[in-house]
């Protein structure tokens, strides 16, 4: 990464997006004049949006290495051992895996902020008018689903009177050394911004349901994420139940379960990024040559019973080397597998674990979602009741990391319910098998590139 500010992001941003696609009388020179002419250019730049949201694979990454669930594999050279150790810092060479995803999310929020204007100026006939509107609600909720991501990542738990919250951007401009917004009004853009997309989009019913771009349900689901991590557990409830009631997608199992991580099916997901060729989520834990670099953990394996699907879905064995199948392989080629960045199983445990929490607690809907989420994946399962909201807000936990593994829940959901890293014995030496819950690593660095362009932004504590 070169020195620069998350403001000042060059115009490869629409290039990279759009060059290749547009038809320009100087293709050599695509500026943003020339960029946006037809509503076709607009859907070229929304395009380049969704394919910028695979920034979403650094946070699936760092959160194995920092958490419980992964340790150094077999063949590790080097790949993410200082991050794993605890050793991390704001520069590239210690921590270029944790503050992995902060220009990532900029970059895309700067490609949608540079998109937004165009999107009711182009030349476009009357009949295109409610495609604009869809077109302008994907960007706006593809933004706040970004800043999302980076108050998640680089600030601390939620906390309307904390300070650093993020700086939310809403422009585009190149010359802008943006401060750090306030927590309160960090979430507060990101609610409004999925709010705001949701009511302008169309009705979606199981037939019109797609999982690659953003729609009133999927949207839900992400208002139901966002609900747990502030702990407003009524609308989380609220938005996981629109999103189950939806019946776009179902709970899966057996073979369909299964088929879901080597892309043979789309069951229960809700959203997703399409790799057509690339191995960018499977190679971050296994080379297409077959070599571990980073492996579940003995803990993470010894959750799994034998008759849990997600034994033989999730963890794959060669000789002596066990390895993360979750994303190995599909018809495309080996580690070439989707991104899902939200699936139905989510739902039901975001609404397992509101019913444990809210203030009169619901042990018996809280323990229905778990159970019928285990119903799905254990052969022969018995539904387990619960005394107190203690337990299931334990159980909902650990079924949180057996069931989300590898796909970038298991640090923050350990963050925000203030727990620690506790990692086996047989994965961690002692010098780096725990961290504590009060620690500052909790909350990733701003990256040393920012630190020293940006004269306004705010280092996290510790750093």
């Amino acid at each position: 990464m070169k020195k620069y500010s998350i403001a000042i992001l060059a115009f490869a941003l629409i290039i990279t997006s759009c060059k290749k696609q547009l038809d320009q009388n100087s293709p050599d020179s695509v500026s943003e004049a020339n960029a946006f002419q037809t509503l076709e250019h607009v859907q070229f730049g929304l395009n380049g949006a969704y394919a910028r949201y695979s920034t979403y694979s650094t946070d699936m990454y760092k959160s194995a290495l920092v958490s419980d669930e992964a340790k150094i594999g077999f063949d590790n050279a080097g790949q993410g051992a200082l991050e794993y150790r605890y050793q991390y810092s704001s520069d590239d060479v210690t921590g270029g895996d944790v503050t992995a995803g902060y220009f990532g999310y900029y970059n895309m929020i700067d490609q949608i902020n540079r998109v937004l204007p165009h999107v009711y100026k182009v030349d476009a006939p009357a009949s295109a008018a409610a495609r604009r509107d869809v077109i302008n609600a994907q960007l706006i909720a593809l933004r706040g689903i970004a800043h999302f991501a980076l108050l998640k990542n680089f600030s601390k738990n939620y906390d309307p009177a904390e300070k650093l919250g993020i700086a939310i951007m809403t422009v585009s401009d190149a010359g802008a050394k943006p401060a750090r917004n306030t927590m309160a009004e960090s979430i507060q853009q990101i609610e409004t911004d999925l709010s705001t997309a949701k009511a302008a989009l169309p009705a979606v019913t199981p037939a019109t349901f797609t999982d690659t771009v953003m729609n009133k349900v999927n949207i839900a689901a992400y208002q139901a994420r966002i609900a747990l991590y502030k702990r407003d557990y009524a609308a989380a409830i609220t938005f996981a139940t629109e999103v189950i009631n939806s019946n776009v997608k179902a709970l899966a199992s057996g073979g369909d379960f299964k088929g879901i991580w080597t892309d043979e099916n789309k069951s229960e997901i809700l959203f997703r990024i399409r790799y057509g060729t690339s191995s960018g989520i499977g190679s971050m834990w296994t080379t297409t040559g077959g070599n571990v670099y980073i492996a579940p953990s003995d803990k993470l394996i010894e959750t799994y019973s034998n008759n849990d699907i997600r034994k033989e879905a999730y963890i794959g064995t060669t000789g002596d080397k066990n390895y993360v199948n979750k994303f190995y392989n599909s018809s495309r080629g080996g580690r070439v597998v989707d991104l899902k960045a939200v699936r139905i199983a989510e739902m039901y445990l975001i609404r397992a674990e509101a019913y444990a929490k809210k203030e009169a607690p619901d042990l018996v809907k809280g323990a229905a979602d778990l159970n019928e989420l285990r119903r799905a994946r254990i052969t022969g399962y018995v539904n387990e009741t619960f005394n107190s909201s203690g337990d299931l807000v334990k159980a909902v936990l650990e079924e949180r990391f057996k069931e989300l593994a590898f796909e970038g829940f298991r640090i923050f959901d350990l963050k925000r319910n203030n727990l620690p890293v506790e990692r086996a014995a047989t994965d961690a030496e002692p010098g780096w098998r725990t961290l504590p819950a009060d620690s500052y690593r909790f909350t990733f660095p701003i990256p040393k590139q920012e630190m020293n362009v940006n004269p306004n932004m705010v280092q996290n504590p510790g750093y």
